[in-house]
């Protein structure tokens, strides 16, 4: 575990450096973008972009900027996901929401600044083509094809019953998109940075998607939602275990340099087990 909390710790050290205040800036913006991103957060998935990075033979300190991008994006996401017109939550990690703290257009800005700067720190990557690489793959996992595209499914089907009967593919669909294209990018993102390998960015690939997956039925067996409209709480576990095992079994071919993601999986799991469904609907 020394090398996960080293990691860790070069992930916050990035993106306090990342933040840093540029003197054009209004400082209002910047303390909201420093409040959204700092002091909170598991960082898993930037811990997913180094883990990826090493595991294919790359220094994961190289994929810092990478990392730094891919949770912009995340807590950008969280800043409207929180918003009244959307989830309406008044805490977030412990704290006020950003709009709570600060109000809702410069929280609905901070989300904007972040989704940009995450954009800006990618175009810093050198080479140019592995930075247009990372700006395509980051862009599709974030966009209408991705995190938006499922945002977009989840609210159409939000309390509609009709969906919620339609089973587990309508879950899977929203599920793959509006969570597992990030973290699946996010893995994709450290490969593409380590190696020029495509047999090892498409191993990368399918780990990221199997782990993408199994993160969000994981958060449905804590807040007793989700799939657990469609299935119980032992069948979601099994469909976790599956996922997972399905995961590793990608990795296991990098020997030691793939330990950070299996450890990655076996948090997933070891949470999946510890949690108790919440307020569990009706299937």
């Amino acid at each position: 575990m020394k090398r996960k909390k080293s990691s860790l710790g070069l992930i916050e050290k990035a993106l306090d450096r990342s933040l840093t205040r540029k003197a054009s800036e209004p400082p209002q913006i910047h303390e909201a973008l420093r409040y959204a991103v700092l002091g909170g957060g598991k960082r898993f998935r930037p811990a997913l972009v180094l883990s990826a990075c090493e595991a294919v033979g790359g220094d994961p300190e190289a994929a810092l900027l990478p990392a730094c991008a891919v949770e912009f994006i995340h807590c950008y996401s969280l800043i409207h996901d929180d918003l009244p017109a959307l989830d309406n939550d008044d805490v977030r990690r412990g704290k006020p929401t950003c709009h709570r703290q600060f109000g809702e257009a410069i929280a609905i800005l901070a989300g904007d600044a972040l989704l940009t700067r995450a954009f800006e720190l990618l175009s810093e990557v050198r080479p140019s083509e592995r930075a247009v690489s990372l700006i395509q793959e980051l862009s599709k996992a974030a966009g209408t094809e991705g995190m938006i595209g499922g945002q977009v499914a989840d609210i159409l089907h939000s309390g509609n019953e009709p969906a919620a009967k339609s089973g587990a593919a309508t879950l899977d669909y929203i599920s793959i998109h509006k969570t597992g294209r990030l973290i699946q990018a996010s893995a994709v993102m450290g490969a593409l940075v380590g190696t020029r390998s495509e047999a090892k960015r498409n191993r990368i690939r399918r780990y990221g998607g199997a782990v993408g997956l199994a993160f969000q039925v994981v958060d449905d067996i804590m807040d007793g939602d989700g799939y657990l409209r469609v299935m119980n709480p032992g069948e979601a576990r099994k469909k976790i275990d599956h996922l997972l095992h399905q995961a590793c079994l990608e990795v296991r071919t990098f020997g030691r340099k793939g330990d950070g993601l299996i450890q990655l999986a076996g948090l997933l799991l070891k949470r999946s087990q510890e949690e108790s469904p919440k307020n569990v609907p009706v299937a």
